[in-house]
């Protein structure tokens, strides 16, 4: 069965995705960076057919998506050392691995790290933050390889999914930083400036 595509500029998109997050569904989605495969992250359900889809360990958490920064807050403590840092990297390109708060959803939690997005893009500014709701997403593909750049290859390669929703994005994944550690680190892609620590004569 061929998924259902919107684009996001489509009338419908904002009923349509939140039908999705009551009902279930599965669906892609465009970010700043690449494109991310989720649902609601509290539906086991849904997160259990992404896991599935991607051949996907459940020890591997997914990545919580706000539409906001006034949200993270609600999901995972921000160092008061990183606060004003986290407010000028996001929204924007970055992962950012946070202590979580029990409000945080099991599916994006490992150990005591929640993974926090907040993406600059018009798909969550337009379409999820009317909703006030949160998305699970992980990168479309199959564990292991690399994320699909194509979105005809998306559709191909998850034929299984019931939506899509299609928007710009800049094809190169988040950097992931880890700000529970001391000083924060870079996990993937490198550390943005305002965080560096000055080097000590």
């Amino acid at each position: 069965m061929t998924p259902s595509i919107y684009r996001i500029d489509d009338p419908r998109a904002r009923a349509v995705l939140l039908e999705a997050l009551e009902t279930g569904m599965v669906f892609i989605f465009p970010t700043d960076t690449i494109y991310g495969l989720g649902g609601n992250p509290w539906d086991d359900s849904a997160i259990a057919k992404v896991r599935a889809l991607k051949g996907r360990a459940t020890d591997q958490p997914f990545t919580l998506h706000l539409s906001t920064t006034a949200e993270i807050e609600r999901y995972a403590e921000i160092p008061a050392s990183a606060r004003a840092a986290v407010l000028q990297l996001l929204p924007g390109p970055y992962t950012l691995l946070l202590a979580a708060r029990p409000a945080a959803p099991a599916c994006s939690v490992l150990g005591t790290k929640v993974g926090i997005r907040v993406p600059r893009h018009p798909f969550f500014a337009h379409v999820v933050e009317p909703l006030g709701r949160a998305l699970f997403g992980t990168s479309v593909n199959a564990h292991g390889e690399p994320p699909l750049a194509a979105f005809d290859d998306m559709i191909d390669g998850f034929p299984s999914i019931d939506l899509a929703f299609v928007g710009d994005v800049s094809g190169t994944p988040s950097d992931i930083i880890d700000l529970t550690a001391v000083p924060p680190r870079a996990v993937r892609g490198r550390l943005p400036a305002s965080l560096e620590t000055p080097d000590r004569d």
